[in-house]
């Protein structure tokens, strides 16, 4: 991650969500990845980010690879084929098309990091109370992020806004 991490605690979920509308509207505020961390009252922990993982990745290079190979054997002339030629064609182009597709979209999204350490969220995690989602957002300058969101979320009530350790902590 090349930015820097800051945490915003909210007392609410819909507080938090009318908060990261206002932020996204800022023109002088930009932030280049965010996270949702919330805790249940289970103690379950549910992170939303803004990464692409293996199975989004493999899911678009899938449809991909299988548009661009029915449409690379349509050019190669598959539709002039004598009777059920082309459909033999474009659908094993298609099928192989895909598999490839699928392959290289899961291997493109795994060497995307653009992610939070996982042991930064776990520590976090388990600081927070059930109800009290964090808002984990990545900056290039947390010295002029911080007075800015200290400034800008107090009318939406941040419980906590600080700058995350490399440990996890606050």
């Amino acid at each position: 991650m090349a930015g820097e991490v800051i945490v915003v605690v909210f007392p609410s979920r819909s507080v938090l969500t009318k908060a990261l509308d206002h932020l996204k509207t800022m023109r002088e505020f930009e932030f280049e990845h965010a996270a949702i961390v919330a805790k249940a009252n289970s103690g379950e922990v549910v992170v939303l980010d803004d990464n692409v993982g293996p199975d989004e990745g493999g899911i678009a290079g899938g449809t991909l690879g299988a548009a661009m190979a029915a449409l690379g054997l349509v050019q190669l002339g598959a539709l002039a084929l004598p009777g059920l030629g082309p459909i033999i064609a474009l659908g094993a182009g298609a099928l192989v098309g895909g598999l490839v597709g699928n392959v290289t979209g899961r291997f493109a999204a795994n060497l995307l990091d653009l992610g939070y350490k996982h042991e930064q969220i776990d520590v976090l995690a388990e600081r927070l109370k059930a109800g009290h989602p964090a808002l984990v957002l990545s900056v290039k300058d947390v010295h002029h992020a911080m007075p800015l969101l200290q400034r800008e979320l107090t009318p939406y009530k941040a419980e906590l806004i600080e700058r995350l350790r490399a440990d996890g902590g606050v």
